[in-house]
C-alpha cells in the first residue's frame, strides 16, 4: 500500500498518521454537531474529546509496549515511532473510559451521557482510522485465497509480502462504518425526525465509498475504473448503507433515550466484531496466542467488552423503563 503519503527527503508524511488525524478531526466535528441531541454543549464535547485523544493514544501505546517489551528494550527509540503502528486497541478503551469518567465528575456532567457521544465518535473514528492501519500494513490478516484477499508488495509496509492475506483492517473499518450508521439511525428514530438523509452523515457515506472503491478495489485489487464492477458494487453499497440506517431508525422509533444506549451498542458491536476478526488476523507481534494457537488475548478482551455492553443495555434500559 502507501505507508508514506509524501516523502520530502528529511520530512516524511505517513499515511497512518494522516488517517489518525483525519479520524480525530472528522469524528470530533461530527459529534459536536449532534451533541445537542443528547443535551451536551458542543464546547464540552470538544474539550472532552481532546483529553480522550491523549488518554487513548497513551493507553493504546502503553499496552502495546508492555505486550512487546523485549522489542522496545532492545530499541527504546521505537517507543516514539507511533506512525509505524503498534497500538493495542483495548488499552485505548480502558484509558479512554477512565478519562471520560474523570472529566465528567470534574465538570459535573452525566458520565454515561457524555460517554455515549464519545462512543459514537469512536465508532466513526475507527471506520476512518483503520484505513491508515491498512496503509501501514499493521494488524494484517492471515494468508487466504478468499476473494477479498489483498497482496502487499511495498517492502515498507509491516504486512507480510507477496502473499494473499485477509485485509482485516478493512473488515474492521467497514464493520464500524455500518455500526455507525445503525447507531445514528437509532438516534434519529428516537428524536422523531426520521431523517434518513442527513448531509453531515451522507458525507461519510461518500467518503467510505471512495476509500473502498478506489483505495481497495481499484488499487489493491487492480480493478480498472470504470469497470463492470461499478455497475453493481456502487449501487449495492449505497443501498446497504441507507438500509442499515433505516433499520436503525425503525428500531429507535417510539423508544426513549437512556444514558448508556450508544455506549452499550458500541461495546457489543465492537466486541463481537473483534472477537471474530481475531480468527483471521495474524497474531505475530500483536497479542499472540494464549490458548492452543486459537484464542488470543484480544478474544478475551472482546468477550469482556461484549458482556459489558450487554450489562449496560439491559441494566440501563430496565432502569429507564422502571421510572
Amino acid at each position: 500500500m502507501y505507508p508514506i503519503l509524501l516523502d520530502l527527503g528529511q520530512i516524511k508524511i505517513y499515511t497512518y498518521g494522516v488517517f489518525l488525524a483525519l479520524a480525530f478531526i472528522l469524528a470530533t466535528d461530527y459529534v459536536s454537531r449532534v451533541s445537542d441531541e443528547l443535551k451536551v454543549p458542543p464546547k464540552d464535547i470538544i474539550d472532552q474529546i481532546i483529553w480522550l485523544l491523549i488518554a487513548g493514544l497513551l493507553g493504546t501505546r502503553i499496552v502495546y509496549i508492555i505486550q512487546n517489551i523485549g522489542e522496545y528494550i532492545e530499541e527504546p527509540i521505537k517507543i516514539l515511532k507511533i506512525w509505524e503502528g503498534g497500538l493495542a486497541w483495548y488499552g485505548g478503551v480502558i484509558f479512554g473510559i477512565i478519562s471520560v469518567y474523570i472529566w465528567s465528575k470534574k465538570n459535573q456532567k452525566e458520565f454515561l451521557r457524555v460517554l455515549d457521544l464519545v462512543a459514537l465518535g469512536v465508532i466513526l473514528g475507527l471506520a476512518i482510522g483503520r484505513w491508515g492501519c491498512f496503509s501501514a500494513g499493521c494488524c494484517y490478516g492471515k494468508p487466504t485465497d478468499f476473494f477479498t484477499s489483498v497482496i502487499f508488495k511495498n517492502p515498507k509496509t509491516l504486512a507480510i509480502q507477496g502473499v494473499p492475506i485477509h485485509p482485516t483492517q478493512i473488515y474492521e473499518a467497514l464493520g464500524m462504518f455500518f455500526a455507525f450508521l445503525f447507531a445514528r439511525g437509532i438516534m434519529v428514530g428516537i428524536s422523531g425526525t426520521k431523517k434518513i438523509f442527513e448531509l453531515k452523515t451522507d458525507i461519510f457515506i461518500a467518503f467510505e465509498l471512495i476509500l473502498l472503491r478506489f483505495y481497495y478495489l481499484w488499487y489493491s485489487k487492480g480493478i480498472s475504473f470504470p469497470s463492470i464492477t461499478d455497475l453493481w458494487f456502487i449501487p449495492a453499497f449505497i443501498l446497504i448503507t441507507y438500509l442499515t440506517k433505516y433499520i436503525g431508525i425503525k428500531i429507535g422509533e417510539g423508544k426513549n433515550y437512556f444514558p448508556g444506549l450508544i455506549t452499550g451498542f458500541y461495546s457489543i458491536s465492537y466486541g463481537a466484531l473483534r472477537f471474530f476478526l481475531e480468527f483471521v488476523r495474524d497474531p505475530s507481534g500483536l497479542s499472540g496466542f494464549i490458548v492452543d494457537k486459537v484464542i488470543t488475548a484480544n478474544h478475551i478482551v472482546s468477550v469482556i467488552l461484549f458482556l459489558f455492553g450487554m450489562y449496560i443495555l439491559l441494566f440501563r434500559s430496565a432502569k429507564a423503563e422502571g421510572k
